[in-house]
């Protein structure tokens, strides 16, 4: 399992290498090889850190995966419309706040694949993880919908063929609720 984790890694730096210099003689394949290699290694520690060992990370259902990958590159235009429309019109002022709640999901991997896809979602980013503990920072309440229903949550478990997720208990603490006066 770590071999496959290992092999994966070094061919998809090796593609993303490969695609940047879009050359292929042998001087720029044979960077490409030793840069991938190198990236490899000293990066695998970092990677078992963030997501567990491969041997602590549950078998990922690819077709559920790719579906959730297409369901979140479906969501990104429409956030970004609407944190567009709440900065450019004055009658929708922005309403920053942090919301915590918790998650089921058990994986590491998981629960990183969460908070990147949070951050990934204009309108929140993913400020701490701490085990299944979540705090975002969001431009308005609107934008943590899919996470106060665990839409997303469910659609993660799904692909780590895990227990479908209830909705969490979500806290939200508004950051400028009430601005202060200015002294000038």
């Amino acid at each position: 399992m770590r071999l496959t984790r290992i092999v994966v890694l070094f061919v998809a730096l090796l593609l993303f290498w490969q695609s940047l210099s879009a050359r292929v003689d042998p001087l720029f394949l044979t960077l490409g090889v030793l840069s991938a290699a190198l990236t490899t290694w000293f990066s695998l520690r970092l990677l078992e850190n963030v997501v567990g060992r491969a041997e602590d990370t549950p078998r990922i259902h690819i077709g559920y995966l790719i579906s959730f990958l297409l369901w979140l590159l479906l969501q990104i235009p429409p956030a970004g419309i609407q944190i567009a429309r709440v900065v450019l019109d004055p009658r929708r002022p922005p309403r920053p706040g942090v919301v915590r709640f918790s998650t089921t999901l058990e994986s590491p991997a998981a629960r990183s694949l969460l908070a990147n896809a949070i951050t990934l979602v204009p309108g929140t980013m993913t400020v701490n993880v701490e085990g299944g503990e979540f705090t975002v920072h969001a431009f308005t309440p609107d934008t943590t919908a899919d996470l106060a229903n665990a839409k997303m949550q469910r659609k993660i478990a799904r692909a780590f063929r895990q227990e479908p997720e209830v909705p969490p208990r979500m806290v939200w603490d508004a950051i400028h609720d009430e601005l202060p006066e200015d002294p000038d």
